[in-house]
């Protein structure tokens, strides 16, 4: 495996590329290469994508931050790697990490034991010209997880018997990790970084979330109240989020961002009747909305500048949903700019507050682990549509028994980082991934009797049931975990122990909660029956299959005339419509990738049009020179020269001439981009379609099973 780290670079951009491509590190600069740049050329590169940033979002060269990135794979001296592996798996990690759209540099250095590459990254995209976003710790980790992945996959420090990771891996231990200091003075200057526009707002909000604010020589110094020393700025994160320099950039950012979406609300709030218009003018005007469901919480979000989510709370009441939509209903022009709520209020109420530990262990099994090494172990999963996937999960996590059964420890509440076979990136909840794993393994489940005085509700859907004792208003369990008995009149639900189920507690408060299944089945055995009537529940268990066979029936009405008019006489007979789907799913999604890499591609035309425009002058100037002048016109504007004619070449190799205006080629991106968008609508309707057949191959293998089997299905029961 490889040792992965990542830290800015913010001055001298120059010393640290001309650094990495040291000849005698790297071979006579035979292992350098870089991505949509020349490493001879990469500073001015760099430099001229970031001046087209400005002019395109409008900023000064005074908040220009970050220039660079720079991250360094080193790679274990007893790995069997090759400096051409090496740098192949650096580039690997560059584009996944930058999804292809920010150049970069990769050089390889074998002038010491371990092999190991530097890789530097502008932090402007040359694709839409934002800037490289990086959250503390995470970024790293992100980083170090598709590096875990890479290496993986080329069997460096493979494990091949899983048994050995007991020896490698120490059984992890579920402890409660209190919160640090550390971590949270970084939630709380977040949260004040979301909202203040200048620099006095955010001491004030400092201070009120309990955070004394020092500015000591060239750092920044954050003292959280009863803590016992003040934290650096440069400790709490890695790259310059919270120095000074950061803090005004995010700052001067806030600011731009909150004027452009206040002048767009009052630009189109006249003409709204609902808040669905209202999200929808929104959208047309380049701003997005969210409303998160949990709190409530609306955001803005300003796509063509920064790009990050505003608060509604930061603009004032009139702007949070409920202010809007008392504006709307009363048709007011006016909304309120105030701030009623105290941030530290506001805090409390919708700060998260994050899981501290991983709390369910799951079993693992050839089902799931592709392979093991030094880090972690590498899962095969599916997404929640059924695609197949890969997850990465940390040493921390992993532990074995004497008998060489591998298990995970998986937080419900987290959400995993997945990678598709594509190199896109998703998410999964650690609620689902232990769901999926428990049914792939066939875990046994426990079965619990339910008594009349638990079940609030039943129906075709399942059960919905009821325990005020332990302050659960409402729990729904899907029909699919739910097993009833005419003859007896009992009903009993399918619990596993490591899963998570959500509720609705008692009270005015509706913020959902969740249970484990063990605590769950533990609650149900626990309730005390007082005047329980099982006659009454017998006949509503009798009424819910009677339901159930009717509309049984009269889904295999509807079946069978689908499957008449297609056709289609068995269950065989719907693999072919199957991979039909399969097919056409195949062809979107490679129709997908190929208009990807075709706006990269144009993305990349566009930059070097610009270039072109740019250096013209210089170039026309040295082919003027007599030949006794050139060479000193050369030298004295080389770097200039090599960029003018590497990009021109770029345009000559893709077929387009300097004359086309670079406008041209934003237009054919942005049409390129809608399609892209047509066609993943077309694909999830696909998927929706392929995923219904199957459901009802199934249903009709089932009836099929019954006949042959001499016993009527579920659906003759009606």
């Amino acid at each position: 495996m490889a040792i992965t780290k990542i830290h800015a670079v913010k001055v001298r951009l120059g010393d640290a590329i001309n650094y990495i491509e040291n000849p005698d590190k790297t071979d006579g600069q035979e292992l350098i290469s870089g991505y949509n740049t020349a490493p001879q050329t990469a500073v001015l590169d760099f430099s001229i994508t970031a001046a087209m940033a400005r002019k395109a979002r409008n900023t000064s060269v005074k908040k220009q931050g970050n220039l660079a990135y720079h991250l360094i794979q080193s790679f274990s001296p007893d790995d069997a790697v090759t400096p051409e592996l090496a740098h192949k798996l650096g580039r690997k990690l560059a584009m996944e990490f930058t999804d292809g759209k920010f150049e970069f540099v990769v050089a390889t250095h074998i002038n010491k034991d371990s092999i190991h590459n530097h890789i530097i990254i502008n932090a402007v995209s040359f694709y839409d010209y934002k800037k490289l976003r990086t959250v503390p710790y995470r970024t790293a980790q992100q980083i170090r997880s598709i590096s875990d992945r890479l290496c993986m996959e080329a069997q460096l420090s493979v494990i091949k018997d899983p048994q050995q990771l007991g020896q490698l891996y120490p059984t992890y231990v579920q402890k409660k990790r209190t919160t640090s200091n550390r971590t949270e003075v970084r939630k709380k200057l977040n949260f004040c970084l979301e909202r203040a526009t200048n620099y006095a707002q955010f001491l004030q909000m400092a201070q009120e979330l309990g955070i004394s604010v020092c500015q000591r020589g060239k750092h920044m110094t954050y003292l959280l109240d009863g803590a016992g020393r003040a934290i650096r700025d440069t400790s709490l994160a890695d790259t310059d989020k919270f120095t000074y320099t950061g803090l005004m950039e995010r700052l001067e950012d806030n600011a731009a961002e909150q004027l452009f979406i206040r002048e767009r609300i009052a630009k189109i709030l006249p003409n709204v009747s609902t808040f669905a218009d209202f999200a929808k003018l929104m959208q047309s005007e380049g701003v997005k909305i969210r409303v998160k469901k949990q709190s409530g919480q609306l955001l803005y979000k300003a796509a063509d500048l920064d790009g990050t989510w505003v608060p509604a709370d930061a603009l004032g009441d009139g702007f949070t949903l409920a202010g809007l939509e008392n504006t709307i209903k009363n048709k007011s022009e006016n909304l309120d700019t105030n701030h009623s709520t105290p941030i530290a209020e506001l805090y409390q109420k919708l700060t998260t507050n994050y899981p501290q530990s991983c709390d369910t262990s799951v079993r693992l099994t050839s089902r799931q682990i592709c392979s093991a090494g030094k880090r972690g172990v590498l899962l095969q999963i599916h997404d929640s549509s059924g695609n197949p996937a890969k997850l990465m999960i940390d040493n921390n996590h992993i532990h074995t028994t004497p008998d060489g059964s591998v298990s995970a420890d998986i937080g419900a509440d987290f959400s995993y980082d997945i990678t598709y076979d594509d190199g896109t990136h998703g998410t999964i909840r650690g609620t689902d991934l232990i769901r999926q794993i428990d049914e792939e393994n066939l875990t046994q489940p426990l079965i619990v009797s339910l008594t009349a005085d638990q079940i609030m509700a039943m129906s075709l859907r399942g059960v919905t049931v009821h325990l005020p004792q332990y302050h659960i208003e409402r729990l729904f369990i899907p029909e699919r975990y739910v097993q009833r008995n005419v003859e007896h009149g009992s009903c009993a639900i399918s619990l596993y122990p490591g899963w998570q189920y959500s509720y609705v507690p008692i009270g005015s408060e509706k913020t959902r909660k969740s249970i484990s299944g063990a605590e769950l089945a533990q609650s149900l055995g626990g309730v005390v029956q007082v005047g329980t009537s099982e006659n009454s529940l017998a006949r509503r268990v009798a009424n819910v299959e009677r339901c159930a066979g009717i509309a049984n029936a009269q889904e295999l009405g509807k079946l069978l005339g689908s499957m008449a008019d297609n056709g289609l006489h068995s269950a065989a007979d719907f693999d072919k419509q199957i991979r039909a789907y399969q097919r056409e799913e195949m062809k979107l999604r490679n129709e997908i990738a190929e208009l990807r890499s075709k706006s990269k591609t144009y993305e990349a035309a566009a930059h070097s049009l610009q270039v072109c425009h740019t250096y013209k002058s210089v170039w026309l100037e040295f082919t003027s020179k007599p030949l006794a002048l050139k060479d000193t016109f050369y030298k004295q504007n080389e770097a200039a020269l090599q960029t003018y004619s590497r990009a021109a070449s770029q345009l000559d190799g893709m077929g387009i001439s300097q004359l086309v205006e670079p406008e041209k080629i934003q237009r054919l991106i942005s049409e390129t981009e809608n399609r892209i968008t047509e066609l993943v609508a077309e694909l999830e309707k696909v998927q929706n379609a392929d995923n219904g057949i199957q459901e009802d191959k199934e249903r009709v293998k089932q009836i099929q099973s019954n006949e042959i089997n001499g016993t009527y299905s579920a659906f003759s029961r009606a």
